[in-house]
């Protein structure tokens, strides 16, 4: 197949007619199993013993319900022994007196029996095997509604949902429900009666017939529980179980939950979470479901997760049309198997929605240009960037949608890739006339056609994120953003000419028309790109091809760190210490000695021969110090991360001061001499390493930690302790400001002041750690010397530290000077110099943004690879 490149008179390719007929031919579905069901006769309860009312009591006879068997007669009854807390007798009326069906606590709890329960055996202990039970939403809250639920073997934890609830004195009025109540469907009614009703419909009734309590019933909710809480494969397993393999008795929705699994490949999900790991979770703001897996996974095995990922979603689009009509319950039978066709083909046809959602961020506030006293310049870099992901993120897509972009503000030109879905996430199967039919050889054809739809969109995205951008390429690749191997289309698009022509068309519905899914090649024209590279294949599907070039602008703003000798801007220049970018470089190591043989050289010999590794180590020290020649008037500078470099402002005299980047061996062979002379017991030299090492480290928290465990293991607790003290004024990354407090509770601890060392373990954020367990028992052991039950929580623990003058890490200072470094070389077009930063600043603000903006910095829209091979100088 031939690419097709045009330009502003392009030329759409050629695209073959649509295969298949779209008869109704369903895709193949596990054969439910064929049982009649037993008739209910009054045999069933033969053996049940009849009772004599007292006649001091009050009886009730219920109306008729729903599936009621002929000639059986239910009454409510407290004319029977019960104890204390006890509501009444769920009972049948039979000749010669009453059978005792079910006893109804005031808990709103409903227990098969047939006996009266014993007044002297006080109330039975079966609270987990109540038969239904109503559980309010928010105990203790004065909104008196909640769940209804029956006892099943479909959710043994938590039972299976058939109604909302409100509760009224002694009445209950029943909101929303998964089957019909009859008489009790409208308005208020006693408590006692509803509960009767509740059970006979969902537990008695059911029972028997034969039939499993909870079949057909359920929210659509509680599958999406199940799904990200227990292993994906099970979760899905027992979804496909329950509507496919039970299909005969399953409800509409669990009908198509299943098929919609079966046909996205959920036999392939096992074997894959048993070679990857692999979890969903649901993103918090759009509800949508979002698979958790290695990047690397290798693309067949991604295709089975994602396709399972986009299949879920269209489940979410279900219970978001049954949310509509039932109350927000989501209920598995509010809507048929027509309707659950209907509510994703809805959801995949709204981009005129779409497009209006992103327009109206035109005139919302960036809340990630400013943080605290640090702004980015409006319509920069870094404003436009974070506008972007902004709006990006507050998308509500059937797809997964992954993306990265790079901009420059000076000549407007913005490019984005965005990852196209593949196929296989696309449905297997429509409703058309009544009738499942099988619709896999479009798939191809609706990936492109929403590839080409989401790339205007994008592109709508970037002119309104950036008041300077005139120009988008948008690139979709298939796969992974991390490998950019399989681009499938590429477009440029012109600002003026996509506000006059092309926004009109998403903004009055031209793209919401489904007849475009099964015909990519009409939505080409609609978008007018200025220019494009793509290529339809034999299914409509779109095929490999080169894409449009990255603008040279964005391209000169990604020179590797190590060699971009572009000067920076006076303020940045003080701010940073620094003239050049490449003096923000930490990582490239140019060294006559290099730091990995230091560490050979200690891993190897530093427990074995001490004295040997010591004498060595001082000759490396001895051979850097003569061969590094370093620049007049410069500071040996050290350090772990790029972050680290950003702080030195932090630490040292003032804006004229310069550094030289030190060599790793310098520092590892420091490391290296403190260690021996701490395990030789040679305290005071320990130490002099160590406070070497902070010399040409003053902003690694590491560096102090070393001092530190010298003046531990000397039993210098209060030495220790100044030393980690001074640390939470530099460390910004959570793990080094876990380690110090970590470190620090356990020297305030030796000094006496314990509720302080509780209040350092309590800010302690990552229990995945390798000292975790240490911790631990730590704690344990403080606790337990305090009487505490547990620790602080975390605003106490800041009072405490406040309180006593220990910082509170990271500092807003060291925060303050990094969102001002990182925003201001961002704006200045040094994107390379910035994201570590980005990542830092991400922990103190809510939100996904940030995380995402670092991936743009690092990488914008080149190959992952490709960029760390330049940062390597390779």
């Amino acid at each position: 197949m031939t690419q097709m490149n045009g330009t502003n008179g392009f030329t759409v390719p050629p695209i073959p007619p649509a295969p298949g007929s779209g008869a109704p031919t369903p895709p193949p579905m596990p054969a439910p199993p064929q049982h009649a069901a037993p008739q209910p006769t009054r045999a069933r309860h033969a053996a049940h013993p009849i009772r004599q009312l007292d006649g001091h009591g009050r009886t009730d006879r219920l109306p008729a319900l729903p599936g009621q068997p002929v000639d059986h007669v239910y009454e409510v009854t407290d004319a029977l022994p019960q104890p204390e807390r006890g509501l009444g007798y769920v009972v049948e009326r039979v000749a010669g007196g009453v059978r005792i069906l079910a006893w109804i606590r005031d808990d709103m709890k409903v227990y098969h029996t047939e006996h009266p329960i014993d007044e002297d055996a006080g109330d039975p202990l079966r609270d987990d095997h109540a038969d239904i039970h109503l559980d309010q939403w928010d105990e203790g809250s004065e909104d008196l509604t909640g769940a209804m639920r029956v006892r099943s073997i479909f959710d043994a934890e938590r039972g299976v949902s058939f109604g909302e609830y409100q509760r009224t004195g002694n009445d209950l009025t029943i909101l929303a429900a998964a089957l019909d109540f009859g008489p009790y469907a409208h308005g208020a009614h006693p408590m006692t009666e509803v509960l009767a009703a509740s059970w006979l419909l969902t537990y008695h009734f059911p029972t028997i017939a034969g039939r499993r309590p909870g079949v057909g019933l359920g929210r659509i909710f509680d599958e999406f529980r199940r799904v990200t809480r227990e292993p994906v494969a099970d979760a899905v397993d027992a979804i496909v179980w329950k509507g496919a393999v039970n299909a005969s008795t399953a409800a509409p929705a669990d009908r198509f939950a299943a098929r919609e699994l079966i046909e996205a490949g959920a036999a392939a999900l096992r074997p894959v979470s048993a070679r990857e790991s692999v979890r969903f979770i649901i993103v918090e703001g759009t509800n949508l479901f979002w698979a958790v897996f290695n990047g690397d996974m290798a693309t067949a095995d991604r295709h089975v997760v994602l396709a399972i990922e986009s299949a879920l979603n269209r489940i979410g689009a279900v219970r978001h049309a049954a949310d509509a009509k039932d109350n927000e319950n989501g209920f598995v039978t509010t809507l048929d198997e027509a309707a659950c066709y209907d509510a994703v083909r809805r959801r995949d046809h709204i981009w005129s929605q779409h497009v209006e959602h992103v327009l109206d961020y035109a005139d919302v506030n960036n809340r990630f240009a400013r943080i605290n006293d640090a702004a980015a310049a409006p319509g920069g870099m870094w404003d436009t960037l974070t506008r972007f992901i902004t709006i990006g993120e507050s998308l509500i897509l059937p797809h997964r949608f992954e993306y990265r972009a790079d901009v420059n503000t000076d000549t407007g030109e913005m490019a984005i890739i965005f990852s196209a879905p593949d196929e296989t996430q696309f449905q297997s199967s429509d409703w058309r006339d009544g009738h499942v039919v099988d619709v896999r050889e479009m798939r191809a054809a609706h990936a492109a056609t929403y590839a080409l739809e989401l790339a205007g969109l994008l592109a709508q995205i970037a002119f309104t994120a950036g008041p300077s951008v005139n120009a988008v390429t948008v690139t979709g690749y298939r796969g992974s953003l991390y490998k950019t191997e399989d681009p499938v289309l590429s477009l440029r698009f012109d600002r003026a000419r996509f506000t006059a022509d092309v926004l009109p068309r998403y903004r009055a519905g031209a793209f919401d028309d489904a007849s475009l899914d099964d015909d990519p090649a009409r939505v080409m024209p609609m978008l007018e790109p200025t220019a494009f590279a793509l290529a339809f294949n034999a299914r409509r599907g779109l095929d490999v091809i080169t894409p449009l070039p990255v603008p040279r602008s964005l391209l000169a703003n990604r020179t590797p760190l190590w060699a971009d000798t572009r000067p920076l801007p006076p303020q940045l220049s003080s701010l940073l210490r620094a003239d050049r970018a490449q003096d923000l470089d930490i990582l490239h190591d140019n060294a006559s000695i290099k730091g990995s043989e230091v560490m050979d050289l200690r891993r190897d010999n530093e427990e074995d021969t001490p004295i040997g590794t010591s004498i060595e180590l001082e000759s490396v020290i001895m051979q850097i110090e003569m061969s590094e020649q370093a620049p007049a008037n410069q500071r040996p500078l050290y350090c772990e991360s790029p972050t680290q470099r950003l702080l030195v402002s932090l630490v040292d005299d003032g804006p004229d001061t310069r550094y030289w980047k030190a060599p790793d061996a310098l520092y590892n062979a420091r490391v290296g001499l403190t260690h021996i002379y701490r395990d030789d017991g040679d305290y005071q030299a320990a130490v002099a390493q160590a406070q070497a090492m902070e010399r040409i480290a003053p902003t690694c928290a590491s560096a102090y930690f070393e001092e530190a465990v010298v003046h531990a293991d000397n039993e210098d607790y209060e030495a220790a302790a100044r030393v980690l003290k001074f640390a939470l004024t530099i460390a910004v990354a959570r793990d080094d400001v876990d380690f110090v407090y970590y470190r620090l509770a356990y020297a305030l601890w030796n000094t006496g002041d314990r509720e302080s060392a509780a209040a350092c373990y309590a800010m302690r954020t990552l229990d995945s750690a390798s000292y975790a367990p240490s911790a631990r028992r730590e704690v344990a052991q403080l606790l337990a010397q305090l009487g505490w039950d547990k620790l602080p929580d975390h605003d106490d623990a800041v009072a405490r530290l406040r309180e006593v003058g220990i910082p509170v890490a990271p500092q807003a200072r060291a925060l303050d000077v990094l969102a001002e470094a990182a925003m201001g070389l961002v704006d200045a077009g040094f994107p390379c110099a910035a994201d570590a930063a980005a990542d830092i600043l991400a922990n103190s603000i809510e939100g996904d943004v940030l995380r995402l903006l670092r991936q743009c910095l690092r990488y914008g829209v080149l190959n992952a690879d490709d960029v760390l091979a330049a940062e390597r100088g390779e």
